[in-house]
């Protein structure tokens, strides 16, 4: 079996180790939260170099003070460490490090290609040819890893069956090999009426294009030659259907056989919200088994609120809500060991798809390159809340995916880095308000090249009626980016008084005023790139008593207590149901006590909808493209 794959990049760095290490990173390797978290554990601070003015700030006022106490990896964002001031660079020692040394059995221009999952399976492989040709290569890759047998399908039910395995790989397929998929089935069949391109390329067409199938098979009545008999097909089919994927619409089972029924609506519709909740538990068990990294915590989290927020609508004693709470005690116990070992690796990753942390979404915003971007930083909105928002946005597409949070999860401490883009570390001064926002935010797309006048900031929105003309983003055609802060969640969490349960209901009279579908409309009709995120999440906490301490917490909140000393944060920790938290990121006597999960520092058995700890539901929040909806 193969050295695993980090195994090997951790190798270049072995003790003793040098107090400068200058590294050459052109595939991103050091963009791994797992092997950030190693070298963080063998006392090596990882630090990106991209502005030479801000590096040498730092490097002046935080490591050349004790330049001993630890061991500085810097890693130029442009990969030519020729950037790096000379005096720094002469006292370092140079490395490289690149995908095609990792499986040199494999082309170097392909394995580079690959996404880090990928380089995972290929670790366990034990028996890869010495093959070192593009093709040979990506044929290996599809059959051996992807498992996709591309090149021995002849019947439209097993091209569709391949069109779905594309999508449901837990791998990113790179754009050659992607276009080497579709040239070689488009070459197979060149006579299908399946437009194969669209099909591989987009998970949206092919759930659009399945949907239709679906409805055109049953309106036709179901005639015999339809790929649909297939029995592989209609298993595959019916998974999709239970995992949401696809809508079951309105037919006469009764001249139906029951393989087909799947895809009808049924009269008990309680009974096929538990099934699909059922289905999303079981997918959350078989990830639980499984090593998790950020972007699978992302994936569970989405599933986990897709559950939760439909329970919300069924019976409230109902077995499903035991189930529930079981699975949601599980998933906190692993995301909390996993936090304790990665969150610390985070701040510094990047991901073209989405920002990994909040601080990242401006720079992700600008990297799209649209002339107009708007951002709408829905105060507290958890996944769980997003889940119920989305089910009622029938006219617009999304792009979900998820970002992770600043700890601890306070208005002041992590929507703050949205609109700075900075780490709280560096908002010190400000770090207890959000007075500076709008400075903030200006400043920060300044350093991407637009002026102030064309940058708007505005908040306290989505209560009352909406009115287009209040918005400035729609006021003037030149603004070119945007960020509004709806906050009537978080106005609900705190004022909430049943739960989760009850914010779902409060949500859903919200949103029937039609505020966030107008919003969303008026800013696409203006021409901009809209996204939605979050600050930070909420958790339903059984209170465990009142923390009373008089003033020697800065923040007394329900969730979370910050002290200025290090020692009346322990001292606390040590007479209170708590946990504390590293100070990673923040600034200096900046102290975190958070609440366990489930728990609140308020009167002992009060429920509350809080934030401000480090539960997933409070630290994974949404980041959404939004679109409008494809015809």
């Amino acid at each position: 079996m193969n050295k695993n794959w980090r195994q090997k990049v951790l190798e270049h760095f072995q003790a003793p180790f040098y107090h400068i290490t200058l590294v050459t990173d052109p595939d991103s390797l050091l963009q791994d939260e797992a092997i950030i978290s190693q070298l963080q554990k063998l006392g090596i601070d990882v630090v990106e170099f991209q502005d030479r003015a801000v590096f040498r700030y730092w490097y002046e006022s935080q490591y050349r003070p004790n330049p001993f106490n630890s061991y500085l990896l810097i890693h130029p964002k442009s990969n030519d460490i020729s950037d790096i001031p000379y005096d720094i660079w002469a006292q370092g020692k140079h490395i490289s490090i690149c995908k095609s040394e990792l499986f040199p059995m494999l082309s170097a221009p392909i394995v580079q290609e690959l996404d880090f999952r990928t380089l995972d399976a290929l670790s366990l492989m034990d028996d890869i040819p010495v093959k070192r040709s593009d093709n040979d290569t990506i044929n290996f890759l599809l059959k051996r890893i992807y498992k996709l047998p591309y090149d021995t399908i002849d019947t439209a039910a097993e091209y569709i069956l391949l069109c779905i395995s594309r999508h449901q790989l837990p791998f990113t397929m790179p754009g050659t090999i992607e276009k080497y998929l579709i040239d070689a089935l488009n070459h197979k069949n060149s006579n299908s009426q399946l437009v194969i391109s669209e099909l591989i390329q987009s998970s949206d067409a092919l759930y659009s294009f399945l949907q239709q199938e679906w409805c055109d098979f049953l309106e036709s009545g179901t005639p015999k030659d339809h790929p649909h008999w297939d029995t592989k097909l209609q298993d595959t089919l019916a998974g999709l259907f239970r995992m949401g994927k696809l809508k079951p619409i309105p037919f006469n089972k009764d001249s139906l056989p029951d393989s087909l029924l799947f895809g009808v609506k049924q009269l008990n519709s309680e009974q096929s919200q538990i099934v699909l909740i059922s289905e999303h538990i079981s997918q959350i068990e078989k990830m639980l088994e499984l090593d998790i990294d950020r972007r699978d915590w992302v994936n569970l989290i989405g599933l986990f609120s897709t559950a939760k927020s439909i329970m919300f609508t069924l019976d409230f004693s109902s077995e499903i809500s035991k189930k529930i709470k079981s699975i949601e005690q599980l998933i906190e116990e692993r995301f909390a060991l996993w936090l304790n070992n990665h969150f610390g690796a985070l701040a510094s990753l990047s991901d073209q798809h989405t920002p990994v942390m909040l601080h990242k979404v401006a720079e992700h915003m600008h990297l799209q390159g649209s002339p107009k971007k708007a951002i709408i930083v829905m105060d507290g909105l958890s996944f769980v809340q997003w889940s119920q928002v989305r089910s009622e946005l029938q006219s617009f597409d999304f792009i979900e995916n998820g970002t992770f949070a600043w700890i601890p999860t306070l208005t002041s401490v992590s929507r703050q880095a949205i609109f700075s883009g900075e780490i709280p570390k560096t908002y010190y001064s400000t770090i207890h308000t959000t007075a500076n926002e709008e400075k903030e935010w200006r400043a920060c797309w300044a350093k991407y090249g637009i002026a102030p006048i064309y940058v708007t900031y505005e908040k306290s929105l989505g209560q009352g009626e909406y009115n287009k003309s209040e918005i400035k983003a729609l006021s003037k055609s030149s603004v070119k980016v945007a960020g509004l802060v709806v906050d009537i969640i978080d106005k609900l969490t705190h004022n909430t008084i049943q739960g989760h349960r009850g914010m779902h209901g409060q949500i859903s009279i919200w949103l029937k005023t039609g505020y966030l579908q107008s919003l969303l409309h008026d800013l696409l009709e203006a021409g901009f790139d809209v996204y939605i995120t979050s600050d930070h999440g909420n958790k339903e906490s059984v209170g465990i008593g009142a923390i009373r301490e008089g003033v020697l917490a800065d923040t007394r909140g329900e969730r979370v207590r910050i002290y200025n000393s290090e020692e009346l944060r322990d001292r606390a920790a040590q007479k209170y149901s708590s946990q504390k938290w590293e100070s990673i990121g923040l600034p200096d006597e900046f102290f975190v006590l958070a609440a366990k999960s489930g728990e609140a520092f308020v009167k002992e058995g009060e429920v509350v909808v809080s934030h401000g700890g480090t539960s997933i539901e409070e630290v994974i929040v949404p980041f959404v493209r939004v679109k409008k909806r494809r015809e």
